[in-house]
């Protein structure tokens, strides 16, 4: 694994078509770009083939999409509607493929649902998605840090070893009180399954409300040589490309003042 320093999401940047995303961050030293892929950011499901081989030139000529988002949520894959079900297998399948056409080599989902009952049973026995690519499932509950849901989450990447986590600091952050006095003992598990890492930066801060705690134990996790790629999440106003780079570079200082060790790809 070589040294990749941080990424940018494109969710930081507003007004701009990924061929223009991508000719902007190259000149301006950001290595790689996490796209935002669902019917909310570029919608790749949806492209034609030629654009999709447009924007893999791009990718090739300027800055590498590594990873894309979904809007689709892992607990859409497993849910008890069978139509339901096969609409989300089947937009998953439309979504790989486009983020395989322009080189990207994971995607992502939300997490926005804690699995109990007959959603956690059919998880663990139901027959698995086809994942054409890696999956990480991106943790928008705060249930998640919750010991029993961490035992679900564990029992399902054991079981399914094509989905592992990507941890977003602001996220994680606002769940650690649920966690209650055993905080750092279910950050550090989650961190264990993540190969992405979002520094969240909404404008507040990214030393506030635990963000620090959860980049730090990360960049620990870096130096010892787990694989979790790191990218800024730009979330406040205004979503130009002046102030997103300018908060790309102050997390990068702030990343390399705690750190000796790179972010690393997996």
């Amino acid at each position: 694994m070589s040294a990749a320093g941080i990424g940018l999401y494109s969710i930081g940047v507003r007004g701009l078509d990924v061929p223009e995303l991508l000719e902007w961050a190259s000149p301006q030293g950001v290595p790689f770009v996490h796209l935002r892929g669902g019917p909310r950011g570029f919608d790749l499901a949806r492209q034609p083939p030629q654009v999709l081989a447009h924007w893999r030139r791009c990718s090739e000529a300027f800055v590498p999409v590594t990873g894309v988002t979904a809007d689709l949520d892992l607990a859409d894959l497993f849910a008890s509607s069978v139509s339901k079900r096969a609409w989300a297998q089947a937009e998953l399948e439309f979504l790989a493929v486009a983020t395989a056409a322009i080189g990207a080599g994971w995607v992502r989902l939300l997490g926005r649902t804690v699995p109990r009952g007959p959603l956690l049973a059919a998880m663990l026995t139901d027959e698995l998605p086809v994942a054409r690519l890696p999956l990480l499932v991106e943790l928008h509950h705060p249930g998640w840090l919750a010991p029993a849901a961490l035992d679900a989450l564990e029992a399902l990447l054991k079981r399914w070893p094509r989905l592992t986590v990507l941890a977003d600091t602001s996220q994680l952050a606002a769940a650690l009180p649920s966690a209650g006095g055993d905080g750092d003992v279910a950050l550090g598990r989650v961190l264990d399954l993540s190969r992405v890492l979002h520094l969240s930066d909404d404008g507040s801060g990214r030393d506030t409300a635990g963000r620090a705690v959860v980049a730090e134990q990360a960049r620990d996790r870096i130096g010892s040589g787990q694989g979790i790629e790191v990218a800024v999440e730009w979330t406040g106003q205004p979503r130009t490309t002046q102030a997103c780079l300018e908060r790309h570079r102050q997390a990068c200082r702030w990343w390399a003042q705690r750190s000796g060790a790179p972010p690393r790809r997996p």
